[in-house]
């Protein structure tokens, strides 16, 4: 997995990544959330697996302002983005296959 994979964001460069780049997982996470701590190593093995795919973490507790507009309501909470487009979105603490499926399915 490279450093370019996994990039930690605020609302505007969100924004940018999604646009811009053609595979996009935003993961919505926080500090406190032992579930999102658990998914790290997950969203590392897949970073690995699919080099074309971004990985875009935002801290829930530094932008919570984000929560709104993409309808987050729980943590942690994985979109899924294919070329600008919300193809999945995935809650709480997901396997690592769940997660495997829902990328191949969005590629």
């Amino acid at each position: 997995m490279s450093s370019e994979q996994i990039i930690h964001a605020d609302s505007t460069s969100l924004k940018q990544h999604i646009a811009s780049n053609e595979l996009v997982m935003v993961d919505f996470w926080a500090d406190w959330c032992a579930p999102c701590r658990a998914m790290a190593p997950i969203l590392d093995r897949v970073a690995g697996e699919f080099p074309s795919l971004r990985i875009v973490k935002i801290d829930a507790e530094a932008h919570k302002e984000l929560l709104e507009e993409y309808n987050v309501r729980s943590l942690p909470t994985l979109l899924l983005y294919r070329s600008g487009e919300r193809v999945d979105q995935l809650t709480g603490k997901v396997p690592h296959a769940l997660i495997h499926r829902a990328i191949q399915g969005a590629a």
